[in-house]
């Protein structure tokens, strides 16, 4: 998911503008309400940053070197938000009473375009790790499992049973088995998502209903292909072994 959309995140981006806002001292109204009732403003990207959170920040990045800039608090409470580019008005954000001043960054974007790009890369190299140690723990478990009955399978050849037959029971466990877990894989996805979309404007922007349906749909499809084409392959194995292959 975080592959095939970063182009849609960078889109996003790209359409947005981050505001700072200085205020005045001695203001302790909460003015994120009000910042983010503005028109063109993303609501949840209001953000507060006290002076004295500032003022601990950059002693954390300066370390020693701030003990040159003792004295008097430098910094101002802030507060930064974004919003639509072309609702961009920072002489009316000026004008506020409260506001000591405020800027516009527009430079940040490049920077995030290329985190974005480099993350969905490392997202996708992962995601295709995982999924190839997943399906050779499940190989393998199926395996083991099948392993125990090996010397059955092979009683029932020579009794004259049909491969479907021998087949057929273990197939169909394979294939609900895979529902199953495909069943709880898109449950717990579902979840993750609708958190992920409620409480953030911008992720509820970027990904629809659709996209979750559509990769819900390649999970349950993968959930039960897996265990039945693993099952069917090693199954067909094991009836294809000689007498003297049983025990070793």
């Amino acid at each position: 998911m975080i592959a095939i959309k970063s182009n849609a995140v960078l889109k996003t981006l790209k359409n947005e503008t981050s505001v700072l806002v200085e205020v005045e001292p001695g203001i302790t109204d909460d003015l994120i309400p009000r910042f983010a009732a503005l028109p063109g403003v993303i609501p949840n990207s209001v953000s507060f940053t006290s002076s004295q959170d500032a003022k601990r920040i950059m002693e954390e990045e300066l370390g020693s070197a701030f003990l040159d800039l003792q004295g008097e608090n430098p910094f101002f409470d802030t507060y930064q938000f974004n919003m639509e580019k072309g609702s961009v008005n920072i002489p009316l954000l000026r004008s506020m009473k409260e506001v000591h001043d405020a800027y516009a960054q527009s430079s940040y974007v490049d920077q995030i375009s290329t985190n974005v790009r480099k993350f969905s890369r490392l997202a996708l190299i992962v995601g295709i790790f995982f999924s190839a140690l997943a399906i050779t723990l499940i190989f393998n478990a199926i395996n083991l499992s099948l392993a125990e009955s090996k010397s059955s399978f092979y009683t029932l050849k020579l009794l004259g049973s049909d491969w479907n037959f021998i087949k057929r029971p273990f197939l169909q466990r394979a294939f609900y088995s895979g529902l199953l877990s495909g069943g709880i894989a898109i449950l717990l996805f579902v979840i993750a998502m609708t958190y992920f979309m409620l409480s953030n404007d911008t992720i509820g922007k970027i990904i629809s209903i659709w996209n979750v349906i559509l990769v819900a749909f390649i999970m349950l499809l993968v959930g039960f292909l897996v265990n039945l084409l693993s099952t069917n392959a090693i199954l067909n194995r094991f009836l294809t072994m000689k007498e003297e292959d049983l025990y070793t």
